[in-house]
């Protein structure tokens, strides 16, 4: 019962943060409002989660699962026959449909503000060097990792430097693609067609309406 009761809790907690990234944003919500509006001590909210940072990365965690499943369903063999083309693409379709809406890129930003360890990721990146014979260190697939990540972040907020004034999305994709796999070790050339066949196979899927964040339920 004990299990359950802390269950209950943490899905409470995760649920109502939704809702309040939701409707006031990421950056005016707390662990302390959504703390309170749960009824609870917010130490307890933290006893369940590393701030809200990491509520936010679960969510985008689902969402990219979800993508990722709708993906697979539209080309299912991709991923055996080509891992770093279904991934280039994978990305960049998960991309279009947060691009396609206001509410969901300003929180996909705004959450990757804060380094984010990626683990689905490194493990991609590990079975594509294996696929490829190149070889496999940790070390380096953690560190291109974390720091494309972060460098993704930032060129959408670095003040000095306005995006929209600067780049376009498609820049700041691939700018992150060279950057990790060069790193990893794939010459620019072979990243670059891999990039434009992507880019090809993507405007041959439809958009399909996913959301990171959806109107809450009116029970929560």
């Amino acid at each position: 019962m004990a299990y359950k009761k802390s269950k209950e809790t943490r899905d409470a907690i995760f649920n109502l943060a939704k809702k309040s990234f939701y409707e006031i944003g990421f950056k005016k919500t707390t662990i302390r409002s959504i703390a309170r509006e749960a009824g609870i001590n917010h130490a307890l909210a933290y006893y369940h989660f590393n701030g809200k940072y990491d509520i936010a990365n679960q969510i985008i965690d689902e969402f990219h699962q979800k993508a990722e499943s709708a993906f697979n369903q539209l080309r299912p063999e991709l991923a055996e026959t080509d891992p770093l083309l279904h991934l280039l693409t994978l990305y960049r379709f998960s991309l279009r449909e947060i691009y396609d809406n206001a509410r969901d890129f300003d929180f996909y930003v705004e959450a990757y503000q804060q380094s984010y360890y990626d683990a689905d990721l490194v493990e991609n990146a590990a079975a594509i060097l294996d696929f490829y014979r190149q070889p496999i260190d940790r070390k380096k697939i953690d560190i291109a990792v974390l720091s494309t990540s972060s460098s993704w972040g930032q060129l959408y907020t670095n003040e000095e430097i306005p995006y929209r004034d600067h780049f376009t999305h498609a820049d700041i994709i691939d700018a992150i693609d060279f950057m990790r796999w060069s790193y990893l070790g794939f010459k620019p050339a072979f990243i670059g067609d891999k990039i434009k066949d992507a880019e090809r196979l993507l405007h041959t899927l439809p958009i399909m309406d996913l959301r990171i964040l959806e109107k809450p339920a009116e029970n929560i």
